[in-house]
């Protein structure tokens, strides 16, 4: 059974397109080793897709909605990011993340309080 939550809104931003879309940056392809990092650990995953923004990828643990990481693509520097929407499959999750650096503040968690990647 597939479980898909978002942080997001249902109605996405207005495009040309045949469909209303969240995202605001292009998405590129992509097979890569992605680290997330955490108090509770540092855990491997595959990004699916990147963009400028933020990044899907498939990982084998359960993380939380709005759940901060920081995350490491390839060999590059580690990134702040937050789980923004996520899809819950039998044997791991795919998630959607968006970089907390890109707009240069950490948002406030679901309950108010602020939270460090």
């Amino acid at each position: 059974m597939t479980i898909r939550r978002s942080l997001t809104p249902p109605i996405g931003l207005s495009t040309d397109a045949i469909h209303a879309m969240r995202r605001a940056e292009p998405r590129d392809e992509t097979s890569a080793r992605v680290v997330f990092r955490a108090t509770r650990g540092t855990f491997d995953g595959w990004a699916l897709n990147m963009s400028r923004g933020g990044l899907r990828a498939i990982l084998e643990i359960r993380v939380d909605l709005g759940e901060c990481f920081e995350i490491q693509v390839h060999d590059d520097d580690f990134r702040p990011g937050r789980v923004v929407w996520l899809q819950e499959e039998p044997d791991g999750m795919i998630v959607g993340v968006e970089y907390l650096d890109i707009r240069g503040t950490v948002p406030p968690a679901p309950d108010g309080s602020l939270q460090s990647p």
